[in-house]
């Protein structure tokens, strides 16, 4: 990431205003829209905004954003919606997320919302895998994954460090998920 992008994030997070974050550097790589609002060395936190409404947080690797492109000012409707419904100025979750750790991210994450989804977009741009953190290793960490029908899988999954390139948490469907898997026994 150069200091251009670098200066863009930490003034996205600064001024409250939507942006989308491209990450050209992940061949088919979901563009994100939402509201930047933290910024680590490894990991920049961003709350997705879709469709008028804020859906949980995204974290990415902060060296795989290449733009920043606003998406609006202070006046525009989705800062106008957020703002009447009391949600805007958007804030990180409580307590702060390490980002500086993928580790320690995604077992924070996991212990305050339940479930993270994973994402390798390097190797499976268009899927995810959702689950709670069972292990860390030295490497990698385990996943104690929930399916698309909300039932757990009996085997943790392995996912490399280095393959990780965005945890998601908070969104409304990892919350049904484990509203319907109930907790893991």
């Amino acid at each position: 990431m150069n200091n251009k992008t670098a200066a863009r994030l930490d003034e996205a997070m600064s001024s409250g205003v939507p942006v989308r974050l491209h990450r050209s550097s992940i061949r088919g790589a979901d563009r994100l829209d939402g509201f930047v609002v933290a910024v680590g060395a490894r990991w920049t936190l961003l709350a997705p905004c879709t469709d008028l409404r804020l859906d949980g947080w995204e974290a990415v690797r902060t060296a795989d954003v290449t733009k920043v492109r606003p998406r609006g000012g202070e006046d525009c409707l989705t800062v106008r919606v957020l703002r009447r419904r009391g949600r805007w100025p958007v804030r990180a979750p409580e307590p702060a997320l390490p980002l500086d750790d993928l580790p320690a991210l995604a077992q924070a994450a996991s212990r305050a919302f339940g479930l993270v989804s994973l994402h390798v977009e390097r190797h499976a741009p268009d899927a995810c895998w959702i689950g709670e953190v069972a292990r860390v290793r030295p490497k990698s960490l385990r996943l104690r994954e929930v399916d698309p029908e909300a039932r757990w899988q009996a085997a943790p999954s392995k996912f490399p460090f280095k393959d990780v390139t965005r945890v998601g948490f908070g969104g409304r469907y990892e919350r049904t998920l484990l509203e319907f898997a109930g907790p893991h026994r």
